[in-house]
């Protein structure tokens, strides 16, 4: 997915700028990992690429994170269907903004696997409630970078003739024979 702005874009200059909304919710179904979430995963990345959006979605503790950015119009759409969606309650925006450039325009919607030490500063991040954008994108944004490495190296490593499905030809060592 392009960036909805360029370098040269914004407000006054005939293009449209890029939102972004940080909000928690409550899991109504028990939902403590990406496996769990994958209804929610398998409805959203469609919707989100038909309206332009991108972002990350998490959950720990049974709380939804997730960071969207798109349109002020597609987020607020966004907003009306999730009050509406049964598996989400306590619903809290905790930041809105418009910024230069999208943080995850790759992702219609990603939802990376989250080191222990992610959950744990998210959780963090979770009982203060001073904790802004800026710091949960941190965190999401590092576990977005560390899952493409991993997938990145699994890609190389299927690539190279050491993961080729055919035995490796198994060589005995050289032994002089005897009297020599």
């Amino acid at each position: 997915m392009t960036d909805l702005v360029s370098p040269s874009s914004g407000p006054g200059r005939g293009e449209p700028v890029v939102h972004q909304l940080l909000y928690r919710s409550r899991s109504r179904n028990g939902a403590s990992s990406a496996l769990q979430m994958s209804d929610i995963l398998a409805e959203a990345r469609p919707a989100n690429q038909r309206e332009g959006i991108t972002g990350v979605l998490t959950v720990v503790n049974g709380t939804f994170i997730q960071l969207v950015e798109g349109t002020d119009a597609a987020l607020d759409r966004l907003m009306e269907r999730l009050l509406r969606d049964p598996r989400h309650s306590d619903l809290v925006v905790l930041e809105r903004r418009s910024a230069p450039v999208r943080m995850f325009g790759d992702w219609d919607m990603v939802s990376p696997r989250l080191a222990v030490s992610d959950v744990a500063l998210l959780d963090l991040l979770l009982d203060d409630p001073n904790a802004g954008m800026a710091a949960y994108a941190r965190i999401l944004i590092h576990a977005v970078a560390t899952q493409d490495r991993v997938l990145e190296g699994r890609r190389n490593s299927a690539d190279s003739p050491e993961s080729s499905p055919v035995a490796p030809r198994i060589t005995q060592p050289h032994r002089p024979g005897p009297g020599v």
